[in-house]
């Protein structure tokens, strides 16, 4: 069919029990918090339709009105005929091949947003390709086999809408799960490191400091100055009283 494509899809060290224990607790407990309140819960509220129970009835509705369709009843040229013919075929051979494929793999994986995303562009493209012999039924075709082709389209056309919604709520529900997951190991994380940083190990007495020795620096006497006597001065003689010195 000319609109519709076929897709395909740290070494653990050695601790003390108590810091240990206080970190599994910690990591349990955001763990926990990530999960659904109870599981009481979850069983009794009801389960979110799949993909084929959301697209199969109008599918079916589709297939039951096109094998009804004889083209060439209709009052319009042949190559009006023959492209009305040609769209049927291609509606028909799609349901039956890739469309039937994309609805197996959904229904294997109901919990995955993208399997559901391709049935919803296969059955977009569906859509376009209905709509095209439906404008030219409403032309040409008798006025039983127009009024079953437009009740197919609207069929059709809320299946569409109603797969669009679920693949939004399912995408928003896992999202939140995401964040919620998330923040829990991001807090079980900080934990951890709280944990880890505030514990005080005693592994018992300290040992002694070791004994630190101090040099004593002597002191230097300071050398005096040598001092110098002088020679002593030789006496001198002074001439005996009446002697003359000489001429």
């Amino acid at each position: 069919m000319g609109g519709l494509g076929q897709l395909r899809q740290p070494e653990r060290k050695a601790g003390h029990r108590d810091p240990d224990m206080f970190i599994f607790r910690a990591m349990l407990m955001a763990l926990l918090a990530a999960v659904p309140v109870s599981m009481t819960a979850q069983t009794a509220a009801p389960a979110p339709p799949t993909v084929s129970s959301t697209v199969r009835p109008a599918l079916s509705q589709v297939a039951q009105t096109l094998n009804g369709i004889d083209t060439r009843r209709w009052k319009a040229p042949n190559p009006v005929r023959d492209e009305v013919q040609g769209d049927i075929a291609s509606i028909q051979r799609d349901m039956s091949g890739t469309l039937a494929g994309l609805l197996q793999q959904s229904d294997a994986a109901p919990a995955s947003v993208p399997a559901a995303f391709a049935v919803y562009r296969n059955v977009d493209a569906l859509y376009d390709t209905l709509l095209r012999v439906v404008e030219t039924a409403e032309l040409a075709a008798p006025e039983n086999e127009e009024a079953q082709l437009e009740s197919a389209l609207k069929s059709l056309e809320g299946a569409r809408g109603s797969l669009g919604d679920t693949i939004q709520s399912g995408s928003q529900t896992q999202q939140a799960e995401l964040i919620r997951l998330r923040t829990a190991i991001q807090a079980a994380a900080a934990a951890q490191h709280a944990a880890v940083k505030t514990t005080v190990v005693n592994d018992g007495p300290a040992a002694p400091a070791p004994a630190t020795h101090h040099k004593r620096t002597t002191a230097t006497t300071a050398k005096k100055p040598a001092t110098t006597t002088p020679p002593p001065t030789a006496p001198t003689s002074k001439p005996a009283p009446g002697s003359s010195s000489p001429q």
